[in-house]
């Protein structure tokens, strides 16, 4: 595998376009340079084999699956960069054909599981305002919600985005508040290609109150007043959370598969 450099990512766009509705939107940020990445290709002049990667350890597959050596190099890289480091190794899947030659090559390294990836249908989402209850109030995240986040917290966005002011220069969220704690959250876990996807998160505490939605409805109305599309991913047992995007105007999800390191 080649490494290219960050001049020559976007080289590999097409290629990675070509699968939109399994690419998932941290391919996108680290393409366009909006949050550090690496991009392994089998030829940087023209690539068939892509593996892009993010510095946390999130990557995504896709191209050729029969291309031998990039796959047995792929084997060499998860030896050399994450058997040996303990690292995380979560592998996103582009198709079918890639979920068979990853479970071959990997075997009983990795554990498959099925996501859900859902389409926003604007037609099918409420413009209304929601009605906030007393003593709560929505805001936009910011520093201060980020020091009092009981789960997107500094280390989250180092995570995700590198750096917290990465995530405020580039990324957006809301959260409710009552009484100045925060209680309900959505972000953007990523940004990319013009796609926000949604990351969301209520105190237990205060589940049952509809406070996710309001949240999440104050991220989707900043996204069709900005032109970004919003996303919905989960895992396809995630019957609350499946519930929730169908609320939103979220539907024809695609099914599609992730590969994570066995502890």
């Amino acid at each position: 595998m080649e490494e290219l450099k960050d001049s020559e990512f976007k080289k590999v766009l097409p290629l990675v376009s070509n699968h939109a509705q399994t690419c998932p939107t941290f391919c996108y940020s680290v393409l366009n340079c909006i949050i550090p990445g690496v991009v392994y290709v089998d030829n940087s002049e023209c690539p068939k084999s892509v593996l892009v990667g993010t510095k946390s350890g999130i990557y995504f597959i896709v191209g050729d699956e029969t291309n031998n050596n990039f796959n047995h190099s792929l084997q060499a890289f998860y030896i050399n960069k994450v058997q040996e480091k303990k690292a995380r190794f979560t592998l996103f899947s582009s198709a079918k054909k890639w979920d068979k030659v990853i479970n071959k090559l990997f075997e009983d390294e990795t554990i498959q599981m099925k996501r859900y990836s859902f389409a926003f249908s604007p037609n099918q989402y409420s413009f209304e305002q929601l009605q906030i209850p007393k003593e709560f109030t929505v805001t936009r995240i910011d520093e201060n919600t980020i020091k009092n986040s009981f789960e997107f917290t500094h280390t989250y966005y180092e995570e995700y985005w590198g750096s917290v002011s990465n995530f405020l220069a580039n990324g957006f969220g809301y959260c409710v508040l009552h009484n100045e704690r925060v209680v309900s959250e959505c972000t953007s876990i990523f940004v990319g290609n013009t796609i926000a996807e949604i990351d969301i998160a209520t105190r237990k505490e205060y589940r049952g109150n509809g406070l996710a939605s309001i949240s999440a409805k104050a991220f989707i109305d900043h996204c069709l007043k900005n032109d970004f599309i919003p996303r919905w991913d989960c895992d396809v047992n995630n019957l609350a959370s499946i519930k929730l995007a169908k609320k939103l105007g979220f539907d024809t999800p695609t099914e599609y598969s992730i590969f994570v390191r066995r502890m």
